[in-house]
């Protein structure tokens, strides 16, 4: 059995998310795991606190390119998100894994053995690959946002909103019918031997929840109010 640890949502370069408080936790995850799966909006080019979209595409690299090298024994894997989506980022990452042994990089998801990884964004609103893929182009070329819409999103997230909201727009029921449609869609459901699928995007841990034969895991995001876990488990196989 392989140890692998998946991370979702930490939205780096974002003021409003705490993603430099679990640094140490993600080095001993990966100085133990054979496997890390950075599972979607690892990077947050639109609320981004750096100077635009290349710098933080710079930043980006530069921190994935650290952790594999540091981490030479361990496989990462980096799982795009709608945040992520980002062409810039997306050319950039194609040459880091080129020169990288031990990083990938995947549009939409990563299947290891019995365990599916994806963002989890089609829980937006029901969508399949098709409908996905149309969603995520209108992210490829988005851009830093600026000073005045910061200011309204600093308040509403002070107040808390940000919390309601995810609740709100995420419901359990309705994110895993959702996300289990999705990847039926994709061919890689219980029906083709999926037992486990982690996810993330809504914020919202999900511990384990159980819908229609498969297991459904959240790690939450490392923002203010809302929990966040860097998930581990074990697989017989890997990618």
């Amino acid at each position: 059995m392989k140890t692998v640890c998946v991370v979702s949502d930490l939205h780096m370069f974002c003021k409003r998310s705490h993603w430099e408080d679990h640094l140490q936790d993600m080095d001993a995850a990966a100085a133990s795991a054979d496997l890390f799966v950075f599972n979607g909006d690892t990077v947050d080019f639109k609320w981004t606190t750096l100077s635009g979209v290349e710098e933080t595409v710079e930043a980006a690299i530069a921190f994935l390119g650290d952790m594999a090298g540091r981490f030479p024994e361990c496989r990462f894997h980096v799982n795009l998100g709608n945040h992520d989506h980002v062409q810039k980022f997306i050319d950039a990452l194609v040459e880091l894994a080129r020169k990288t042994e031990n990083l990938t990089w995947h549009p939409y998801y990563l299947r290891v053995g019995n365990t599916l990884f994806i963002h989890g964004d089609m829980a937006t609103r029901k969508m399949n690959q098709a409908q996905l893929e149309v969603y995520r182009s209108s992210w490829l070329h988005h851009k830093k946002q600026g000073r005045m819409k910061n200011r309204v999103y600093d308040a509403a997230f002070k107040a808390g909103a940000h919390v309601a909201v995810s609740r709100l727009a995420h419901p359990p029921k309705r994110t895993l019918k959702r996300v289990h449609a999705y990847i039926h869609d994709i061919g890689h459901g219980k029906p083709e031997g999926v037992e486990n699928v982690y996810f993330g995007h809504t914020h919202v841990a999900v511990d384990g929840a159980h819908y229609r034969g498969v297991t459904f895991h959240n790690g939450g995001a490392p923002m203010r109010g809302m929990n966040f876990t860097l998930l581990t488990l074990k697989v017989d196989a890997l990618g």
